[in-house]
């Protein structure tokens, strides 16, 4: 690993590469970021509460590449509101100035649940559809060979929500247990390469955050104006109204409220 001197002191024959770590608190996100550096670079949670609460970031040599990991708080981090957790999590890009190579969601194996679902779902509105293509699914504490973890995951009886993202996510999937040390290393490290040079130099950019937030903000304000114009009418004795914010999703105002 390298402290912040030596890396500013590397010249441009080092291939630079920035990942950044993705998840729901206690799944393992910071010490899969741990088992990358080789050492203690991240704090990591013992229990419920998220010990990433703010944007961190720690680089490592590995041949001739400089890899820089990036650890971003949980995206269902409960001491917080939705906005406010993702914008902590999007200043993941003052950490990575010429984008990202590869977004590592984390998941503990045997455990994909709505919170899980949720959580993609906001990286995704978040981020844009472009992140998923750069995206990798880690599962942590599975000690599974890769043939049969292959067939677990793709089997029919998996959640078929997890099946949903599989569809979407461009980085497949890899399993490490990270209390095998060098080993979970080098097997989560081969896939990162293999992931890196499939994308040939493309990465995500820190434009696309901009844009994808962008867009965020306007659908959010959209349904904000048109609930409150909704709620207007009702109010005026019109008769009911509903507001189809997604397809089949219908909101309504409550029926039983004094005017």
């Amino acid at each position: 690993m390298l402290n912040a001197d030596a890396a500013s002191l590397l010249d441009d024959g080092f291939q630079r590469h920035t990942v950044v770590l993705v998840g729901v608190t206690g799944d393992g996100k910071s010490s899969t970021g741990n088992t990358l550096c080789g050492t203690s670079a991240f704090q990591v949670s013992a229990g419920f509460k998220s010990e990433t609460q703010e944007l961190a970031h720690a680089d490592y040599l590995c041949g001739a590449s400089f890899w820089r990991v990036i650890d971003t708080i949980g995206l269902q981090d409960t001491n917080l509101t939705q906005k406010e957790v993702l914008d902590r999590f999007s200043t993941f890009s003052e950490a990575a100035a010429e984008g990202i190579d590869v977004f590592l969601f984390v998941v503990r194996w045997g455990r994909f649940k709505p919170e899980h679902d949720e959580a993609l779902a906001a990286f995704a509105l978040n981020c844009g559809e472009s992140a998923l293509r750069h995206t990798m699914l880690v599962f942590t504490h599975c000690d599974l060979d890769e043939e049969t973890l292959q067939r677990q995951v793709l089997d029919p009886s998996a959640p078929p929500s997890l099946r949903h993202w599989l569809e979407r996510i461009g980085g497949g999937f890899v399993g490490i247990d990270n209390t095998d040390g060098p080993a979970a290393r080098l097997h989560v490290q081969s896939a990162l390469t293999r992931l890196v040079a499939g994308h040939e130099g493309v990465r995500y950019s820190n434009e696309a955050l901009a844009d994808a937030r962008e867009k965020l903000k306007a659908a959010e304000e959209a349904e904000s104006k048109a609930f409150a114009a909704a709620v207007a009418e009702w109010r005026r004795g019109s008769g009911p109204v509903s507001i189809e914010r997604e397809e089949g999703v219908i909101t309504r105002p409550p029926i039983n409220v004094e005017r």
